[in-house]
């Protein structure tokens, strides 16, 4: 999972890391082209290209 290594050094360095288990949610997420969807929209929205829905939202 590169996506998953490349994602978490740009975050890091930024100073904004994202938890191991998002990171590796979102790069699955990113490396099958599917759509994120989730209640935790904020976190997850720090990552460049994925597509995610609030499943709470109406």
């Amino acid at each position: 999972m590169a996506i998953f290594f490349i994602r978490d050094l740009t975050l890091r360095m930024q100073g904004n890391p994202i938890g191991p288990n998002d990171l590796l949610i979102a790069a699955t997420a990113r490396a099958f082209d599917t759509i994120l969807v989730t209640h935790n929209t904020k976190e997850f929205a720090r990552i460049t290209g994925l597509r995610v829905i609030d499943w709470e939202k109406k």
